[in-house]
């Protein structure tokens, strides 16, 4: 079993340069362990875990007897080419059967030669005839060869995607998660052979695809409530996990809930003027520093050179950083020059405020390269926080709870491992909590799908869990309705 308390790649206590180390310090993964009572069950061979989102594609090759991670790989997602977005996707699916029959083979090559990849780099690494295979031809790329000489050496694949990408790698047509009420087209865990679904160097590999929640609420989903209900047996816990949608799942008693919000694009960048994934010249920090009346916004970029967008962490704390020095107001309202000067706003950050014929905006940068946030990307930055935490409330209304008596709020995925908590509290992007009570927990779902790989226990155990979830379609909600334009205001108090 892998001590959570140790890199699981090099093994040691503190670790911030081994390989895996590097590969999983990605937007995709962040930190590794497992639950406190997880056991693995000793395999034989090789298995990966596959997290699979509509951005980002993300593999853990595992020694299935010792529950030990040997390598990591993370990717884009090649079907970008039918859209950014789940939606776009979904369409073109549903619409034509080429469409789903192209995206089902870019998404298996994909997925083929991340698997290839990483058994390369381990054959370089280590000798891995113990796995049940003396010699890895490294010449043999995935795809490059229709025997799959190497394939069988992974014995298993665990996939865990949102309900989407998972319908799309079967091959399913989703038409039902294309229209009201939005369920899923397939239900239960399904076992295939790699062979089954095209895969080449999987070919001879069992694949497991974890069963979705219901709707909008995926596998990935699953995955992140599989490992939560480990960790935190007994405790009353809300699981935050903001990818392109927003899922969210509340555990209390006996009771399990589960929603999914539209509050990914603004929060990852997109349906914001200059936004952008969290990569070189990305805004990832926005701060305050100095001391009033010489107090100013600093911002950092990722890679350090000059700024090209902002991505999310940047965008809430942007957000919080302009209410809190009264740029804007409660109701998202971005005041002139003017204004703000009157309202106290410092000299140095009232001068960033800017308005011509594009409209209003705040610069977040220099003017050499300049970053900035509009009026119109306040406001659909409202839309994504008040969707969040409206449904958030909603489950909790659903329990018969209030936000003070959950003994814990988990962050998963990339976007909940970067935002600054503060900066989150300050907009209303979750329920008010203390700060302490809110964990930035890695990629959950990634973990989830690990669980599910090396342990028949655990996979078994998230199947009656999935069975117990009540999956609440928002759009049904009278009350999300309401809190959705309450929430579309910021807090009067942060």
């Amino acid at each position: 079993m892998v001590s959570e308390n140790r890199c699981p790649g090099c093994r040691r206590t503190v670790c911030d340069g081994c390989g895996i180390y590097r590969k999983l310090n990605t937007n995709k993964q962040v930190r590794i362990s497992f639950p406190k009572g997880f056991k693995v069950q000793p395999g034989n061979g090789l298995g990966i875990s596959f997290d699979i989102g509509t951005t980002t594609l993300a593999g853990m090759l595992w020694d299935l007897k010792e529950g030990t991670l040997l390598e990591a790989e993370t990717d884009a997602n090649p079907q970008t080419v039918f859209g950014a977005d789940v939606i776009s996707r979904i369409q073109a699916a549903a619409q034509d059967s080429g469409h789903l029959k192209k995206m089902q083979e870019m998404l298996v090559e994909k997925l083929d030669e991340m698997a290839s990849e990483m058994t390369v780099r381990l054959a370089g690494s280590r000798d891995i005839g113990v796995y049940g295979q003396d010699t890895i031809k490294k010449g043999n790329r995935a795809g490059g060869n229709a025997e799959g000489e190497r394939n069988g050496i992974i014995r298993k694949v665990t996939v865990a995607g949102n309900t989407a990408m998972s319908e799309i790698l079967l091959g399913t047509v989703p038409l039902q998660l294309s229209k009201a009420p939005f369920s899923p087209d397939y239900e239960n865990t399904v076992y295939l052979k790699g062979s089954e679904l095209g895969f080449r160097f999987l070919q001879e590999a069992d694949i497991i695809i974890l069963p979705p929640i219901g709707g909008y609420v995926g596998a990935d989903a699953l995955a992140v409530h599989g490992y939560v209900s480990m960790e935190e047996t007994g405790r009353r816990i809300l699981s935050i996990d903001i990818g392109t949608n927003g899922e969210i799942l509340l555990q209390c008693g006996k009771k399990r809930f589960a929603c999914s919000t539209a509050a990914g694009p603004a929060l990852e960048g997109g349906a914001v003027s200059q936004g952008m994934r969290a990569a070189q010249g990305a805004v990832d920090m926005v701060s305050l520093a100095g001391r009033f009346p010489m107090e100013d916004l600093t911002s950092r970029v990722i890679g350090g050179g000059a700024g090209r967008g902002i991505c999310g962490s940047g965008l809430v704390d942007s957000l919080a950083c302009l209410y809190r020095t009264g740029v804007i107001d409660h109701t998202g309202y971005m005041r002139d020059g003017m204004e703000a000067k009157k309202n106290g706003v410092p000299g140095r950050i009232a001068k960033r405020i800017k308005e011509d014929e594009r409209g209003r905006r705040f610069l977040l940068t220099d003017e050499k390269n300049p970053v900035f946030l509009t009026a119109g990307d306040v406001r659909q930055l409202q839309l994504s926080v008040s969707a969040i935490r409206s449904g958030a409330e909603t489950l909790l209304e659903k329990a018969g709870m209030k936000a003070e008596q959950l003994d814990r709020i988990y962050l998963a995925g990339a976007f909940g491992c970067y935002i600054g908590i503060e900066s989150g509290l300050a907009v209303g992007l979750f329920p008010h909590v203390p700060k302490e009570k809110i964990y930035q927990a890695g990629n959950l779902a990634g973990m989830g799908a690990a669980m599910a790989l090396l342990s028949g226990d655990a996979l078994k155990i998230m199947e009656e869990e999935c069975r117990r979830i009540i999956h609440v379609e928002l759009a049904g909600e009278e009350t999300f309705k309401e809190r959705f334009l309450v929430h579309m205001n910021f807090p009067l108090k942060f």
